[in-house]
Order: structure tokens, then sequence, then C-alpha cells
């Protein structure tokens, strides 16, 4: 029997805004957010814990209250100015997921960096205390001194990259902007670039590329797939099991290395998308990289007519995914140690890629989309603008210059 409009929900908990949901037993806050009434779960079914929590929630939209008024009047502090900064770029639906993320450990740094410099809450400042001299100081100390972990790594680093110092020293700046606009801030106290004094960011150059030849990768990915080890003789299951994971994973980096996929393109690539002249890549990066074509090479064709046939022969299903595994890293990793190679990367097939279709001739816009890049071009010209040595050589070779008569 259904309940009545009435009935799902009681009021008279002894507590105001707070609701019972009669159905679940479950406490829910009705709260006025910006102009608007929300209904927020408060997850219990205990009065007691669902009063705490609601009063919690009603502290919370009050200060939320008070920091959109602040702003409004032209009077927010810094705390307030990047609330409003986090608030609209979260709501901007043409920005990835990524950079969403990205955004608040770009906040967090900030704030983290500035308590340790300066001993001070930037939150509680106001935007005319923030000076030239404080965002050099800051960036300076995050390049030189600041320590962190790389991704809970056990030891600790020290000194950010410029990459990094620039997009929170660029963060401070658009908030700073945003107190000019509001009034807090009758003009901004410092540029990126200022043209009196030493710059705030620190001129990063961009690393060439140093990737093996075409060769030498057929030598590593024939290394992914030895196994050199003793296998346990006693349980064929794990042996075939080894075997199968080596094989795989040398399928996996080569997929990478002849279609540009993304280590999660690659991950999500199915055999629904193995069509008879190209590839379709499901983008997960952003909305631009998202279900691109791209044409198969013929090594990117012979692979998976290898691992098509493989697969038939062991009765397993042309169906779903083609890869089992997300990632190839360790492979990838121990195999360049042992051809006597640097270290390659996920991305560093992605590298590949892009080289020899830019050393074949294939223009750069034409990579770029294959690449899902949406600037046309201009990452790609930057990043592959180069050539290895061993084309360079060979390039060279071609070079004829006429001789003089009788020399």
């Amino acid at each position: 029997m259904q309940l009545s409009a009435e009935r799902v929900w009681d009021s008279s908990t002894g507590v105001p805004g707070m609701l019972k949901h009669i159905p679940s037993g479950r406490y829910y806050s009705r709260i006025q957010v910006g102009g608007t009434r929300t209904m927020k779960a408060l997850k219990t079914r205990v009065w007691r814990i669902a009063k705490l929590r609601h009063l919690d929630k009603i502290a919370k939209a009050e200060r939320q209250r008070q920091r959109r008024q602040r702003v409004i009047e032209g009077r927010g502090l810094m705390g307030d100015l990047v609330e409003r900064y986090r608030t609209d770029y979260l709501a901007n639906t043409t920005r990835a997921k990524r950079s969403k993320a990205s955004l608040k450990s770009t906040i967090e740094r900030l704030q983290r960096c500035w308590r340790l410099c300066f001993g001070t809450d930037i939150r509680l400042l106001k935007p005319q205390q923030i000076t030239a001299n404080h965002a050099r100081r800051v960036a300076n100390y995050m390049h030189k001194e600041s320590e962190y972990r790389w991704h809970n790594t056990k030891n600790a680093r020290k000194g950010y990259g410029a990459v990094t110092v620039n997009k929170t020293i660029e963060l401070l700046h658009r908030v700073l902007r945003i107190a000019v606009e509001t009034g807090a801030l009758p003009a901004l106290t410092f540029e990126l670039d200022p043209v009196v004094g030493e710059p705030i960011r620190k001129h990063e150059e961009r690393k060439k590329l140093r990737l093996p030849s075409s060769a030498k990768m057929q030598e590593l990915f024939a290394q992914m797939r030895v196994i050199d080890y003793k296998l346990p003789e006693e349980n064929p299951e794990l042996r075939a099991y080894l075997i199968d994971r080596a094989a795989e994973s040398a399928d996996f980096a080569e997929f990478m290395a002849y279609s540009g996929a993304r280590v999660g393109e690659a991950a999500a690539f199915r055999w629904e998308d193995d069509l008879e002249k190209s590839v379709i890549l499901r983008g997960t990066k952003s909305e631009h990289s998202a279900d691109r074509e791209v044409p198969k090479i013929e090594a990117l064709r012979d692979l998976l007519r290898v691992i098509r046939a493989r697969r038939k022969e062991t009765g397993q299903q042309l169906k779903g995914k083609v890869f089992s595994i997300k990632q190839c890293r360790e492979a990838l990793t121990t195999a360049c140690g042992k051809v006597g190679i640097e270290r390659l990367t996920h991305h560093s097939l992605r590298h590949f890629f892009a080289t020899i279709c830019i050393e074949a001739g294939v223009d750069i816009p034409t990579i770029s989309r294959w690449l899902g890049h949406a600037d046309g071009g201009v990452l790609a010209m930057q990043t592959y603008g180069h050539l290895r040595t061993e084309h360079s050589f060979a390039a060279a070779a071609k070079v004829k210059v006429g001789t003089a008569a009788g020399r």
C-alpha cells in the first residue's frame, strides 16, 4: 500500500527544519541554500545523532550565506573569493573532470604553502593584503623549500616543479581578479609577469623526447613476452596464467604504441571498436577526445590480427574488452632495464606513435586529431616538433649537393 503525500514526511521531530522519512525511518534537513530549498540526507535513523548533524548543516548553510553576502557587498575575504571561484569552476560543464579534481589539489596547495611560508591563513586575509612580494616569496618557497610526497611515496621531495608553481600562482591571480570584479579590490596588486622586478613565474623548458629506435622498441616488446625466471612445474594453471599475463602486457603496450591511445583508452578498448580500416578509441580525458576514429597503421593491423587468432585458438569469445588488464607499468619498466634503454611510461608509448607518424610524413593537425587534442595541433607541434636522431641522420643522407666541374 502506498503512503499518501502527507504521511511520507514527519515534521514533528521537535527540531525546526528536520524531517523524518517515514518509509525508511531516516532523517533529513530542509535547508534554504542560495534561494533554493533543498533536502539533505542526515544518513541516520537515530534522532540524537540526526539533530547534531542537522545543526551542523544549518551552521554550514549560514556560513555559506554570509560568505556570498560578503562577496556581493564587495568585502569578501580571500577564503570567500576562493570559494566563489571554486563554485563557478565546478559549475562549468565544459571543464574536464580531471581539471575539476586538479583544482581541489591546487587550492589545498596554495593554502598549505602560504601557511608554512608566512605562518598565516590566507583564507582570513583581505585581498589588498596580498602584494607582489607575497606572491613572489610564496612562489620561491614552493620552488626551493616546500616538501611534498608524490603519490603517497615514502620519501618526501623538496621543491615543486615550475608547472605546479605556475598553476598555484595563477589560481591566486584569478581569485584576485574576482576581488576586482566584485569591488573588494580597486586594482590587481600584481601581474603574473611584472615589468619591474624579478618574474614571479619560473620558465621551464620543455624536455626533448628521447625515444628508442623502432628496432629497439621491437626488442622491448619481445622482451616483455619473455619469462626468465623458473615457472612452477607442479602448478600448470599458474604457469599458464603467468605466460598469458606476460603476453597480454606486451600486447597492451604494443596497442598503445601503434594507436596513440591513452592508458585508460587502451583498457576500455573493445572488440566491437575494431573496425575494418580503423579503431574507435573511447576518450576518457575530455569531451574533445571522446569516441575518435584512428586509422589502423600496418603494425596495429598485424597486432590485432595476431591477438584475434590467438583468442580463437583458445576458444575465447571476441566480444567485450580486448584486454583484461588496465596497465602494464611494471612489465614495461622491467623490460626497459633488460634491453638497456631509459625507462618508458605508458605516455611514452603514445609519444612513440606520434613520432613514427610524423617521420612517415603525416601532418601535425591530422596527428593531433588522432591523439584527441582539441587545439588544432599546437600542443603536438610543441611536443613532437623534432625528429629522432635515427631519422635525422637518414634524412641528412638524402641531401645531395652538386659538385663543381673539374673538382
